[in-house]
């Protein structure tokens, strides 16, 4: 008889009772040990080009360390790699970020002047600041000064330089005012109507006047994308092993979970992607009266940007007989971007992209079809006050003319 090494008595006790004909209870299960979470593993964007306009990249890497001072080390299989801030462009998350769904989702979006956007709950005020509980970071304290505004979804448009404060109801109704105080289920509001106590239950959102951002931020800005959609911009982290500490000019320092982040994006760095620069000026001349706006890392029609097969992260969604400048104030060396047709323009989409820095040509694609992409463009933009792109059209009244300018990048 072979006996348990690992249980001798018990082995022992179960081949007395077979003897007898007792039939045993199975013996419960054991509860295999509490696997710590997996290391999170990132695709990393460099600030830095190939020499055919390509960004660089990692495919894998996990973060060990980044210091308030601004020092990254990176670890691949095969290496490990320091770098600073500056010249750091992204960070995807590769194992997906996670949160527990099984708690009561937020019910509200609380907006920042700076454009940040945090889920969670208005807990009140007092002293100037508000009191808020973030689904991310917990309990944390905002001034006032900073909020812009709160709403019910994430992405409602909030009114810009407006003089007075406005609330939007459930029901469509709308009331300008002061906000006077945050209450932890109401808010006390000033209006023609008098001081009044409103419940949040009965509001869509709140809308704060002098809503443009200040200028806090001193040197590259590091936006935290959170899973369910809290984004963060910090000007500097500590990031120790599963912990990230933000530091922001208009928060508290913040702590939560590395296993919460989905995304990190550098903003201010050696490499600045044109989605994070305002245009100078946008003009699209419609053919037949409909207009189409610049998208950001969509296409035109508001659809992922899709071309020869792929869909890409970043770029701008343009339409033909449009043009884009922007004012580069000497800042940049050089502009890589993919010129492409979105793949939506199909069957009659054509078209090309100029290029010109101060008023002159320095490049003009070949044409563009329906779901095209061309070669990386690496153009020389070194004392360049204003770049311009051109787009053009081919086919009359300029049909389904989806331009994108895929991974459109300026580099210091």
């Amino acid at each position: 008889m072979n006996f348990c090494p690992t249980y001798p008595r018990a082995c022992l006790l179960l081949a007395a009772m077979a003897l007898v004909g007792i039939t045993p209870l199975p013996l419960p299960a054991q509860s295999p040990a509490a696997q710590p979470a997996p290391a999170a593993r990132w695709r990393v964007r460099l600030a830095a080009l190939t020499p055919k306009g390509r960004i660089k990249f990692i495919t894998s890497a996990k973060v060990t360390a980044w210091t308030p001072t601004g020092h990254i080390t990176l670890q691949t299989p095969n290496k490990i790699i320091n770098l600073t801030t500056r010249e750091l462009l992204s960070l995807h998350r590769s194992n997906g970020a996670t949160l527990n769904t099984k708690k009561t989702p937020s019910a509200w979006w609380l907006h920042l002047r700076t454009g940040d956007v945090l889920a969670g709950n208005p807990m009140g005020s007092r002293g100037g600041k508000l009191a808020f509980h973030s689904r991310i970071f917990g309990d944390i304290t905002v001034p006032l000064d900073d909020v812009a505004g709160l709403s019910r979804k994430r992405n409602t448009p909030l009114l810009i330089g407006i003089t007075h404060d406005h609330l939007q109801f459930i029901n469509g109704d709308k009331l300008s005012g002061a906000m006077l105080r945050f209450l932890p289920q109401a808010v006390q509001w000033q209006s023609t109507l008098g001081t009044i106590t409103i419940p949040l239950t009965r509001m869509e959102g709140i809308n704060l006047a002098q809503t443009l951002a200040p200028p806090i931020y001193h040197g590259p800005q590091i936006r935290i994308t959170c899973a369910g959609g809290t984004v963060v911009t910090a000007s500097a982290v500590t990031w120790r092993r599963q912990t990230l500490i933000l530091t922001a000019p208009a928060l508290p320092p913040m702590t939560c979970g590395v296993n919460l982040i989905s995304k990190v994006d550098i903003i201010g760095g050696d490499i600045t992607w044109l989605t994070d620069i305002t245009p100078q000026r946008y003009v699209q001349i419609p053919y037949v009266g409909t207009p189409w706006r610049l998208q950001k890392n969509m296409n035109c029609i508001g659809q992922a940007l899709r071309a020869d097969g792929r869909i890409f992260r970043h770029g701008l969604g343009t339409h033909t007989t449009a043009t884009l400048a922007y004012n580069l104030v000497n800042q940049y060396t050089s502009l890589t971007f993919i010129p492409a047709m979105d793949q939506s323009s199909r069957p009659w989409g054509a078209g090309t992209v100029t290029v010109q820095a101060d008023g002159k040509p320095i490049y003009t694609s070949s044409l563009l079809k329906a779901g095209d992409v061309l070669q990386p463009v690496l153009l020389p933009v070194k004392h360049v006050k204003i770049l311009t792109f051109i787009i053009k059209g081919i086919n009359a009244f300029g049909v389904r003319g989806r331009v994108d300018l895929l991974n459109a990048a300026l580099l210091k």
